[in-house]
């Protein structure tokens, strides 16, 4: 059986439909947690993953993920799951150390390169202008304190050390979601005033 090239092959997780998530964006990891996840990390009997390790940008050397509170499990989303299940039956290549994503040599991929063969390319289809990986981690962080989820949960997803963290990099977020909730309750209000209207 043929197989795509290893970065093609990883390009599949990107989502191409702009209508559909990416479902790699909804476990909100860090893109060297990412590259260092191995097979066995991936728990699909309690729908979670083991984050253990990080790969450093820079020399591709297996490193502790950022900070304590970071090695942590995170929750495996249904739509993670039915992809990462396809790209392990179809796509994956065996490797030594159990990477779940590596190149032919079996050596985790380098971050420049997923975002250059894999990212890019579907985000040029999508005609969205290029971004790196943190962007899926920072928009799904984002779309979270949009839709109302506690500080405290966003914190524990993104896996920071504290709330004042995660505050410091979304309170902008917070703010801009807090200012079109008042503008909807004053839209809801002022309809609800008017005695016979329909809202």
């Amino acid at each position: 059986m043929l197989k795509l090239p290893a970065w093609r092959a990883k390009s599949r997780l990107f989502s191409e439909d702009r209508r559909e998530r990416t479902p790699l964006r909804d476990c909100l990891p860090r893109a060297g947690e990412m590259l260092g996840l191995n097979v066995s990390d991936l728990d699909f009997t309690r729908k979670v993953i083991h984050v253990r390790r990080s790969i450093d940008s820079r020399t591709r050397q297996e490193q502790t993920p950022k900070s304590s509170g970071s090695a942590s499990d995170v929750p495996m989303p249904a739509a993670l799951e039915k992809r990462l299940l396809e790209f392990l039956r179809a796509d994956h290549l065996e490797n030594f150390n159990g990477y779940v994503f590596a190149n032919r040599n079996g050596n985790p991929y380098s971050i420049g390169k997923v975002t250059e063969y894999g990212l890019w390319p579907a985000l040029e289809k999508l005609k969205i202008e290029r971004a790196g990986l943190h962007a899926f981690r920072h928009a799904a962080a984002s779309e979270l304190i949009e839709r109302g989820a506690p500080l405290t949960v966003v914190q524990r997803q993104l896996r920071h050390r504290d709330t004042r963290t995660t505050l410091q990099k979304y309170g902008h977020v917070v703010g801009d979601a807090q200012r079109r909730g008042d503008a909807g309750r004053e839209d809801r209000t002022s309809c609800h005033s008017r005695i016979g209207t329909k809202c």
